[in-house]
């Protein structure tokens, strides 16, 4: 067999092989970055949603492992904490003017600003506005970003802002998008564990 046409057969090889190559081993066509931004932008605009989980809260040698019911609706919020609190549990209703805190006897009290109310009535630096953000997965814009680092999927994966260290650890689907399912968020004073099991549309 000639050289010249040895080489054709190599070359006809090599392109059944490559046309043959599965669909999974193919490298993406969009980067991971590109990727991240469009998956910023769906997030962005997700304003009305539910999810019903657990969280377990640590400060100090104290711990709570409590039931949660979280509701957003543009600008208004609704957080149930279902016991074991000695108090029983605990209802956060707020916009951008008020939030008011419910507890199970039927006490109330109000605050301009969810930390500062949870701070007073709990003890706890708690931030709920930038976990407004957190729980969908995107860095709180009103906090400074140390760091985000973010799967080929685009993904979050950690972020640092400020004192807050903040791991997703799982992601399940929701409406077509990849929504957090596990998320350990620690900081010096506190630290929070978030389990969801199910994320609705409102």
């Amino acid at each position: 067999m000639s050289m010249m046409v040895k080489r054709s057969v190599i070359f006809f090889l090599l392109a059944m092989t490559s046309a043959c190559t599965p669909v999974w081993q193919t490298k993406p066509t969009v980067s991971p970055d590109t990727l991240f931004d469009a998956h910023q932008h769906t997030l962005a605009s997700l304003e009305r949603w539910e999810i019903r989980g657990r969280t377990v809260i640590i400060q100090g040698k104290e711990g709570w492992n409590v039931g949660l019911w979280w509701q957003e609706n543009k600008t208004d919020y609704h957080i149930k904490l279902e016991g074991p609190f000695a108090q029983g549990g605990m209802t956060l209703d707020g916009d951008e003017r008020n939030v008011i805190l419910t507890m199970d006897d039927g006490q109330q009290f109000s605050a301009a600003t969810p930390e500062e109310l949870i701070m007073s009535t709990l003890g706890w630096t708690l931030p709920i506005s930038a976990l407004r953000d957190w729980i969908k997965g995107m860095p709180y814009a009103e906090k400074e970003l140390t760091l985000v680092e973010h799967d080929d999927e685009g993904r979050i994966t950690h972020l640092i802002q400020g004192d807050w260290d903040i791991e997703y650890r799982r992601y399940a689907p929701f409406n077509g998008s990849a929504m957090p399912a596990k998320i350990f968020i620690t900081h010096p004073d506190l630290s929070v564990k978030l389990i969801i099991r199910k994320w609705s549309s409102l």
